[in-house]
């Protein structure tokens, strides 16, 4: 067994008393800002109450009533703390925050209506005045939680406590010094052993009140050692690898007993992808009844128009780069028609029939399309599909712009954030199809089904547009 002098052993404890006082300095620091927090929920949720009444009481001389976001509040209070609505590292991230806030806003309101269904006092409520306090808390919480995370807990390393173990300086000599308490055992003479009690204490004195703790190694044996020795003293531990940094890795998973690293995942999640199909699948349906009409009209004038089959059915590509078969109404000429998409339909195009110029004008053409939507290929909104064939400058789209291929993360849409922006027609030049690019990868990284309704509604005004020919 190591014995150190007490001589020897002196320096390093007024070292790792000094190293104590910002740990409790940070301690206190994280106790401010989640009292502040709570105490600024506390008050958004508390005025929005009392706004809500005041409101209601002034518009109506009803007898008073239960106020339902009375009992609200102290079950918000209750519902954030087990949601981790107060845990600096949700308070530091702004959508994080936000989320975790209305989520407990939402699950309090939820308990307080069952409590109130239960008792059997839910007629006896202001509903008008419940809307009221839900809406203004909302905005309220919103905001101030953005504010908190944008402002004074920006910078994380201020009052998160890092310390990290390496076996040698040339690990992390390019790194950020002043990020973290750096430790270097080799320096120290530390070795992770169980059978030296003076060593476990002097180890557990370094790294006291540190809320990470970050081994930095080069071999994997001296990883495995010092890993296993913290687990089993209790203290939570992780490795720096610099190496998988390129890889950005989401998440830890297990094949059988081997670990391995999620390094990329869908842009939607499972719920997120099946709430925009319901809800392309809901609209669809309600406007079945106008749809299936029209769609019948158009082929018989389209038949009487021209020769050949009503509609055009061309591959393009789909979800994660599968082709599909796009159906549109035919606003060609059949033994003129471009089944690749390698010619560009041009203004006062010959090719196109005299119905066909008005279906395009007015994106009529595109109706069928809701066919491909209710078999799943496509969805109401989403990255246009573009045809093989396409090109901008004598240049395939993909050959033009880089990440050409992330817009077929998600299904195409019938409409989409590039075609509400005005970025319709031919792509002559290469920034015709960058901005497109842009503004789908864009719509991918921000998607919500708010965005889906705002895009759909906006695209009512421009279904007419000069560029559609």
């Amino acid at each position: 067994m190591t014995q150190l002098s007490a001589e020897s052993r002196k320096p390093w404890r007024r070292a790792i008393r000094l190293d104590i006082e910002p740990t409790k300095v940070r301690l206190i620091i994280k106790f401010l800002f989640r009292s502040l927090t709570i105490l600024g929920d506390s008050c958004i949720i508390l005025t929005a109450a009392i706004a809500a009444d005041m409101y209601d009481s002034g518009l109506n001389s009803l007898e008073e009533s239960p106020k339902l976001a009375y009992v609200v509040f102290p079950t918000y209070l209750v519902a954030g703390w087990s949601l981790r609505a107060y845990h600096i590292p949700t308070l530091r991230i702004a959508s994080a925050s936000v989320q975790s806030a209305l989520l407990s806003l939402a699950a309090a309101t939820g308990l307080s209506l069952l409590a109130a269904l239960t008792f059997k006092v839910v007629s006896n409520f202001s509903w008008e005045e419940t809307l009221l306090f839900l809406s203004f808390s909302v905005v309220g919480l919103a905001i101030f939680r953005w504010a908190i995370a944008m402002g004074p807990l920006r910078r994380g390393e201020q009052i998160e406590a890092r310390v990290v173990l390496l076996g040698d300086e040339s690990v992390i000599a390019n790194r950020d010094r002043s990020v973290a308490t750096m430790i270097n055992v080799r320096a120290r003479g530390w070795r992770p052993i169980e059978t030296d009690p003076n060593f476990l204490n002097d180890l557990s004195l370094a790294v006291a009140g540190a809320d990470r703790i970050v081994l930095s190694f080069r071999t994997f044996k001296e990883q495995h050692e010092w890993a296993r020795l913290l687990g089993q003293i209790g203290l939570e531990a992780e490795l720096l690898e610099p190496g998988l940094a390129g890889l950005k890795p989401l998440a830890l998973r297990y094949l059988d007993s081997t670990p391995t690293l999620v390094v990329s995942a869908r842009p939607l999640t499972f719920g997120k992808r099946a709430l925009k199909r319901a809800f392309d699948l809901t609209l669809v349906f309600l406007a079945a009844p106008v749809i299936v009409p029209l769609v019948a009209v158009l082929v018989i004038l389209i038949r009487m128009d021209s020769q050949g089959s009503a509609f055009f059915v061309q591959r393009r590509i789909g979800t994660n780069n599968q082709y599909f078969n796009c159906v549109k109404f035919r606003t060609m000429r059949v033994d003129l028609a471009d089944a690749t998409g390698n010619r560009l339909t041009e203004r006062n195009d010959p090719r196109v029939t005299r119905l066909g110029h008005f279906l395009r004008h007015t994106s009529l053409d595109e109706l069928p399309q809701l066919w491909n939507v209710l078999m799943g290929d496509m969805s109401l909104v989403g990255p246009r599909p573009h045809a093989l064939g396409a090109s901008a400058e004598g240049a395939l789209y993909w050959e033009v712009v880089p990440g050409y291929w992330q817009r077929h993360s998600i299904k195409p849409g019938v409409t989409g954030l590039a075609q509400v922006r005005g970025f319709r027609g031919p792509t002559e030049k290469r920034i015709d199809i960058e901005s497109r690019v842009a503004a789908d990868l864009e719509y991918i990284r921000t998607w919500s089904l708010w965005v889906d309704m705002k895009i759909l509604f906006r695209t009512l005004s421009v279904l007419v547009h000069s560029n559609a020919f």
